[in-house]
């Protein structure tokens, strides 16, 4: 996807200014600002729901006002913060919906579609509760239904408006790891959130939206690291000192629970292998499981290696992909080798 000089607003005032960003496949890209400053427009005009001032938003090399609606639904889901309210419909029958833009032109469902529905229903956890009627439910229900009905598109890009309204702490933390899963399969997730620890936590580039509609891009660390949060929510010195605290606490947290699980079930060591140790790290940093590094075709690989006379890298002293620390860079790294690089962070 790609955001071009894009500014968007209502009768011909604009709230939101001068846009520009390319989205990578499979990114998570957060939008966070002062209440007002125009977060839920500009993610109606990436829709195409709010017709832009200036500008356009690019799905491959084709703009999206000229893709017809049923194929945009294929492309692309939304939840927003309007609450619909269906009559007669089960929670089941609301997921069912998101496969409308793939069923016959009498509205009849496959049994794909049905699988899909059952897959985004317990992904989402709402199975318990899938036949009740759904205005008979919850806040909390009916924001993970609707999430489901969302996934259940099948979409590349899932656009969210404050996912997280009406869901408890539980709830919201499972949602990140859902976000996290549909990211890791190649989906593209862009969405509003007023929880700057989840945004911080969860994101790859974080745009900060300012109450005269200024938008500006940064990864998460940098966001902390500027400073630029005391005068996008406009903080005194105080008030910023706690929360900063708060959120360098929460992304230790996260940072060790990510730690944990890698330890428990991404990593693995071979101490029998005939070559262990076949790298200078200690055990308890060690990991075989790049063994044979994904990365060695990349230039900009991360690692430390030579080039030999005939043309080949030589790596055998480069420690970078068995280092369990980096980890997560390795990832990264192989993100980009398979969906490309994204250009420039400031927008």
């Amino acid at each position: 996807m790609r955001i071009e000089k894009l500014s968007a607003g209502y009768h011909k005032k604009i709230i939101v200014k001068d846009v520009s960003l390319e989205v990578s496949k499979g990114e998570i890209i957060s939008l966070i600002g002062p209440n007002g400053g125009g977060k839920s427009t500009l993610l109606k005009s990436i829709l195409g729901e709010l017709k832009p001032l200036d500008g356009a938003v690019f799905i491959g090399e084709e703009d999206i006002k000229n893709i017809s609606l049923k194929e945009l639904s294929k492309k692309m889901s939304i939840v927003n913060t309007d609450r619909v309210k269906p009559e007669h419909m089960s929670a089941m029958d609301v997921v069912m919906s998101g496969r409308l833009p793939y069923s016959d032109g009498f509205g009849l469902f496959s049994d794909k579609d049905r699988e899909a529905a059952f897959e985004a229903a317990a992904l989402m956890k709402i199975e318990g509760f899938s036949d009740k009627p759904f205005t008979d439910l919850s806040d909390g229900q009916k924001q993970r239904t609707l999430i489901a009905r969302a996934i259940c598109q099948e979409p590349e890009y899932l656009v969210m408006d404050e996912p997280t309204s009406y869901l408890d702490i539980r709830h919201r933390l499972e949602l990140m790891d859902v976000i996290r899963g549909l990211s890791d399969k190649g989906v593209t997730v862009i969405m509003s959130l007023h929880e700057l620890e989840l945004a911080l936590m969860i994101s790859d580039r974080v745009l900060m939206i300012n109450d005269k509609g200024v938008v500006s891009c940064k990864e998460p660390g940098e966001v902390l690291e500027s400073g630029v949060l005391q005068s996008l929510y406009g903080m005194d010195d105080e008030m910023y000192k706690a929360v900063k605290r708060q959120l360098e606490a929460g992304r230790q947290r996260s940072k060790s629970r990510e730690h944990a699980e890698r330890k428990h079930c991404t990593y693995f060591l071979n101490k029998e292998c005939e070559y262990y140790p076949c790298h200078n790290l200690g055990e308890e940093k060690f990991s075989c499981l790049f063994c044979y590094c994904p990365l060695y075709d990349m230039e900009d690989c991360g690692g430390t290696y030579v080039i030999t006379d005939k043309g080949t890298k030589n790596c055998k002293d480069c420690t970078f992909p068995h280092d369990r620390d980096n980890y997560g860079l390795v990832i990264k790294k192989l993100k980009e080798k398979m969906y490309g690089k994204t250009n420039g962070r400031e927008i």
